[in-house]
């Protein structure tokens, strides 16, 4: 998984450009490997890693547990449903790779909406419906998006300045298959 997600996962945080004394939201950081990362841009930041596994909460603490300890990073188990964060509470969010998972697009997003402070910034990052198509393990579970639909919604739910970067990856492997990865990148800006 990190190796597939790798360059997506890594663009999103230059995407995202966190400003420094910012609390960040990641939402489904899995095993939080590429945390380090962020800092690497920026250690002046407050991290919090929410995923619905307790299990990647607990392979993200165990990683992780030198920022745990500096007290810029901590991990809680939660849904993107019910988010336990006050209203206008962070500064930024993230969500890579989650957005074909969620149970109601607008009602969630509507949520990170309600969390972010005004001028808050949310980055959605995900593979577009025409690549997904063409990978297997995509038709099991997964709902799939184009660019126009998450603009869309960042829109319906209140985002301003919204807009969608694209990045291209190196080409990964899938069964065989040399597969040429592009990344998307949706923000937007609370009102």
């Amino acid at each position: 998984m990190n190796k597939g997600n790798q360059y997506i996962c890594l663009n999103s945080y230059k995407v995202l450009k966190p400003e420094s004394n910012s609390t960040i939201l990641e939402i489904g950081m899995g095993n939080g490997f590429f945390i380090k990362d962020l800092f690497a841009l920026n250690n002046k930041l407050q991290y919090i890693g929410l995923d619905f596994s307790q299990t990647m909460v607990d392979e993200a603490v165990r990683l992780n547990q030198e920022l745990i300890n500096s007290r810029k990073v901590s991990f809680i188990t939660g849904s993107i449903e019910n988010l336990p964060f006050d209203d206008n509470s962070i500064d930024f969010i993230t969500t890579t790779n989650t957005i074909y998972f969620w149970p109601d697009l607008v009602k969630n997003a509507t949520e990170l909406y309600r969390v972010l402070k005004p001028k808050g910034k949310i980055l959605i990052a995900y593979r577009a419906k025409e690549f997904m198509d063409k990978v297997e393990v995509s038709n099991y579970g997964f709902n799939k998006y184009t660019k126009a639909d998450i603009e869309s919604l960042l829109v319906k739910v209140g985002f301003n300045q919204v807009l969608t970067e694209e990045i291209a990856e190196p080409d990964l492997d899938f069964d065989g298959t040399s597969v040429q990865m592009v990344g998307l990148y949706s923000h937007g800006i609370k009102k």
